[in-house]
């Protein structure tokens, strides 16, 4: 399809970070996947304009002129791009001419338009948790003072409850497939205790001015626990991965100051316990040193002839000695890297491994289980998907999804089984 990007897969390409957000967030009212920008940052532009208009006498507007001039005063600005901003403002009366005519060059600038702006850079700052609380809020305002009947506020009870369902969802989802850097980016746009809190007021509400409607409140009462515990897995994936790679930069320094004024002796010596130390050396003083120093005196080796070797001497080492015990070792290691992807598992998926890794490290992974999956002796085995996910974001960026799986042998489980079972018979 022309004009259009494909990964590998078929589909559109994905966009990555900020402006997935943003293009999220603008899709109600696009026309299509292009029509929202690519680059968060022309953001900016937006708000130097309106900034321009916020610094004084526009009564009657301004001209193109006088935006330009008052936008480029905060710092460096590409003025063609910003002239190519004011034409999209213009034409999506985000800029309205003072008086509509074709000659007009004087603008203002819409409210509605100010209104967006500030929605965007909100969205993209605190995401749209805040605004799924503030409509939670309003509701039981709403219900307080009398402004919703029965009938309404079962509506919104039933709206709202799948609001939360669907937050629930997004959060599920993060945490089963996304990487590290997507966990740790988005984990400052979900809240499950201000969840909880604002839905058990609503709850709290309805019981009291609307008792028929109990069971719909319940129902999103239960809606919202269900996010909390989603939004509790998220944090404790990125806590066990962090502490795998020992990224002590995961937590905020507000994190360690309270464990370090209010944790007890055992809490803070258990964060070392998988630590290993090295054994304490004695005591060595500076005169100890400057002694050692004056009566060391190296050994010189004297360049030696190497032996000449006979022509018919037959006793030279066979290079194949030994190839079997390299290879047991090597599949002996190999095996113990995947025990350790698989945690006691029988399977377990690698993509988000492979991604958080970076390239030499996910490529020695795949060529270790490869080798193990076609190794007659092993019963591990390595499925790779025929698609490939691009990721800018990710440590390694093209990576194709795998899951790894081992059968395990259970003989000596059922030979010890039924020594059990003589036992008690005897």
């Amino acid at each position: 399809m022309e004009g259009e990007q494909l990964d590998f897969v078929g589909k559109r390409h994905r966009r990555g970070g900020a402006a997935r957000r943003l293009g999220a967030m603008a899709a109600p009212v696009a026309a299509h996947g292009g029509a929202v920008v690519d680059d968060p940052s022309l953001l900016r532009y937006a708000e130097l304009v309106i900034g321009a208009f916020g610094q004084g006498d526009i009564e009657h507007g301004l001209s193109r002129a006088q935006i330009v001039e008052r936008a480029s005063r905060t710092g460096e600005v590409d003025l063609a791009e910003l002239n190519r901003r004011i034409d999209t403002f213009v034409d999506l009366a985000m800029l309205l001419p003072y008086r509509d005519k074709a000659h007009q060059q004087r603008y203002v600038v819409s409210t509605d338009g100010v209104a967006g702006s500030l929605f965007f850079r909100k969205g993209l700052s605190e995401g749209g948790i805040e605004e799924l609380l503030q409509l939670l809020g309003a509701t039981a305002d709403a219900i307080e003072a009398g402004r919703h009947d029965t009938g309404k506020v079962a509506e919104a009870l039933v709206e709202q409850r799948g609001y939360v369902e669907m937050w629930t969802a997004a959060v599920n989802r993060l945490t089963d497939t996304s990487t590290l850097g997507e966990l740790l980016a988005e984990r400052a746009h979900h809240d499950g205790d201000r969840m909880l809190s604002q839905v058990e007021r609503v709850v709290d509400t309805v019981s009291r001015h609307h008792p028929s409607l109990r069971t719909s409140a319940a129902a999103l009462l239960t809606a919202a626990q269900s996010y909390l515990e989603a939004t509790q897995r998220l944090l404790e994936r990125i806590v066990d991965e962090g502490a795998s790679t020992r990224d002590f930069s995961l937590l905020d320094p507000a994190d360690y100051a309270r464990l370090a004024t209010t944790g007890t002796v055992e809490e803070l010596a258990a964060v070392f316990d998988g630590v290993v130390w090295d054994p304490a050396r004695p005591a060595i003083s500076p005169t100890d040193v400057v002694a050692a120093l004056r009566t060391y005196s190296p050994r010189r080796r004297h360049p030696r002839r190497p032996p000449v070797e006979s022509p018919s001497d037959d006793t030279t080492d066979d290079p194949l000695d030994g190839v079997a015990e390299r290879i047991d070792l090597l599949r002996r290691q190999r095996e113990h890297a995947a025990e350790l992807l698989l945690q006691g598992d029988a399977s377990v998926e690698l993509s988000s491994t492979l991604r958080a890794s970076p390239w030499p490290a996910a490529l020695r992974v795949i060529v270790d289980l490869s080798s193990l999956d076609v190794d007659r002796i092993s019963t591990y085995q390595l499925q790779l998907a025929d698609s490939i996910v691009v990721d800018t974001d990710a440590h390694t960026t093209w990576t194709s999804d795998a899951r790894l799986s081992v059968e395990r042998p259970r003989v000596a489980e059922e030979a010890t089984r039924d020594d059990l079972i003589q036992g008690q018979h005897r």
